[in-house]
């Protein structure tokens, strides 16, 4: 089924565009697009692991061993700093199924947002695939992207992956987003568009 034509405005970011994937919270009363737990996991750990460094620095702690406390304090606070700003960037879409409501959080840094509407203003889930060629030979990017109706916000890719040396048409091996998607779609009450099976250019890049 082809996706239904949509306009939205120009989305403008710096960097890369973290991969959010979608999980099912409290016996699936909730829906969470959001990084993998291993990144967030990570994050935490650089804020963490940045403090202590730069604590031990600012208290002039002398170590048997590694770098001496001017050091540790400035790359201390240099890594929590980073792990902070990494942690507030990405973006993260929780819904309430139970009420039909959500929230999205948007932007990067101490300039991101939480914005909240409810599951009515949107438009539609759709899965995409962008054809590529890279070092190893063709490679394709499957996408499951949200619509907000009249483009209210801007699009949103709740979900990717990426196959390399792929043969054939371009929906050969979308069978695992495809079935993620239409479960998605169920969930959220939303019609469930498959355009795996043309190319479609990455719908949010980076600038």
């Amino acid at each position: 089924m082809a996706e239904r034509p949509q306009p939205f405005g120009p989305r403008f970011k710096v960097g890369l565009e973290t991969p959010l994937e979608g999980r099912y919270v409290g016996e699936n009363k909730r829906l969470v697009f959001a990084p993998p737990r291993w990144y967030e996991g990570l994050l935490l750990g650089s804020i963490g692991f940045g403090a202590v460094l730069a604590l031990t620095g600012l208290a002039g702690w002398s170590l048997p061993f590694g770098p001496d406390a001017t050091w540790r304090l400035w790359t201390g606070l240099a890594v929590a700093l980073a792990g902070g700003w990494a942690a507030l960037s990405h973006e993260r879409l929780t819904v309430d199924l139970r009420v039909g409501t959500y929230a999205r959080r948007e932007g990067k840094g101490p300039l991101s947002r939480v914005v909240r509407g409810r599951l009515d203003e949107l438009d539609a889930l759709v899965l995409l695939a962008e054809s590529k060629l890279g070092q190893t030979g063709s490679v394709v990017v499957y996408r499951l992207v949200l619509h907000w109706r009249g483009s209210r916000h801007p699009l949103l890719v709740v979900s990717s992956e990426t196959r390399h040396g792929a043969r054939g048409p371009n929906s050969t091996d979308a069978a695992r987003l495809l079935s993620m998607g239409a479960t998605y779609a169920r969930s959220l009450g939303l019609p469930f568009y498959d355009n795996s099976h043309f190319h479609s250019p990455a719908p949010l890049t980076p600038v």
